[in-house]
């Protein structure tokens, strides 16, 4: 039993006890193991740490011989040290467009194993009677919701992923001619529409993994703007105390959210190192009918495999045939290496704008983006 000495070490995020995906990674982790005689070990972190250590592996040349991530970290490929991968390996089993959700200029550096990725609008059917798909259902519900101690609606934002679909109803995207394009007068519109909606009590920001969720499952708003892959946690809690919709409409556009996939970068070049053939045997483990079931059917999330994903669409329940219509509504998230320092001055943005104003928001984001990426001219 020689084999049971080889070791492949997996990072993977966690975040928060609505992440129950981490129950079906740990799963199949052991189905390897056991099947193949080769270790698998999961080691978990926040997403912040994980986005650190990758970033450290230039230095430090101590990573893992795999990461399971959202797609946009697969730009990270020069500080995590990735190895390309061949994706014409998995060209049976996912489609040339699952493929492109990790790739960098054409370059393939990561797999997919999930996709989606999107955020949604979840609502409590008992305070929304229909889908509130506009914004001015809120705007009209406030005072009689206030009244009762309920917010309209709720999402994180400190976080640029969700602040992407009010920058995108006012008419921006955070990349243009494959350049930034985050210090414009649509970013600021959507600043100070949220700052204006915050201060009017209509729209509370919380975080995003455990007080939004939490504030929601109570009944305290009436409606949240989430991503997909938190819908399992909530349907637990909340049977039919929840509705999903598409993102609302404001100002006559429709937000649109980013979407993308999660899946596996080989950092520290290990697909040079002598463990190739374990760490490709494993990924192809993880697009099995067998695996991408577990995902399925365990904790509700969408399949990257194509006829997992046929399987799905023809038999899940409305709620979850909602969240995957509406993933033809959102636009494939950009993964250019700078994304890294758009999503930093997004957020740096984001948190200064509760602390003073749009104006004071807007010239952190453009400090930030400046500083960062020295080639940007605003």
């Amino acid at each position: 039993m020689e084999k049971n000495n080889k070791e492949i070490v997996l990072w993977h995020e966690f975040d928060g006890p609505g992440d129950t995906s981490i129950e079906v990674l740990e799963g199949i982790c052991k189905l390897y193991t056991e099947r193949f005689g080769v270790q698998i070990t999961p080691q978990v972190m926040n997403i912040t740490e994980l986005t650190a250590r990758l970033n450290r592996i230039k230095d430090t040349h101590q990573g893992p011989h795999l990461a399971m991530v959202p797609a946009d970290m697969s730009s990270y490929v020069e500080n995590g040290l990735y190895s390309e991968v061949p994706g014409w390996l998995f060209d049976d089993v996912l489609t040339g467009a699952a493929l492109s959700t990790m790739q960098l200029d054409g370059v393939q550096y990561g797999i997919p194993v999930l996709r989606g990725n999107h955020l949604v609008m979840y609502y409590n059917p008992e305070i929304y009677a229909s889908a509130p798909t506009t914004w001015d259902v809120f705007e009209e519900a406030a005072e009689r919701l206030s009244a009762q101690g309920i917010v309209p609606i709720g999402a994180d934002l400190q976080q640029g992923y969700w602040f992407i679909p009010f920058l995108t109803a006012f008419g921006g995207w955070p990349v243009r001619d494959r350049k930034p394009n985050i210090v414009t007068p649509e970013m600021k519109q959507a600043l100070e529409f949220i700052r204006d909606k915050m201060d009017q009590g209509v729209l509370v920001s919380l975080d995003g993994s455990t007080g939004l969720l939490e504030q929601f499952i109570d009944g305290k708003i009436g409606a949240i703007i989430c991503g997909e892959w938190i819908y399992n946690h909530l349907d637990k809690q909340m049977n039919n105390r929840l509705a999903v919709c598409q993102l609302p409409v404001i100002e006559g556009r429709q937000s649109l959210s980013m979407s993308s996939s999660i899946g596996l970068i080989y950092p520290n070049d290990s697909l040079t190192s002598e463990e190739r053939e374990d760490i490709l045997s494993f990924t192809h483990f993880m697009l099995s009918d067998e695996c991408q079931t577990m995902w399925t059917l365990d904790v509700q999330r969408i399949p990257a495999q194509e006829q997992a994903l046929k399987r799905l669409t023809d038999t899940a329940a409305s709620n979850k045939k909602i969240i995957l219509s509406l993933l033809d509504h959102a636009r494939p998230m950009p993964t250019f290496p700078f994304m890294i320092h758009v999503w930093e001055a997004l957020n740096t943005g984001l948190i200064e704008l509760p602390l003073s104003n749009p104006e004071q928001a807007l010239k952190k984001i453009e400090q930030s983006i400046q500083a960062s990426w020295g080639a940007f001219k605003s």
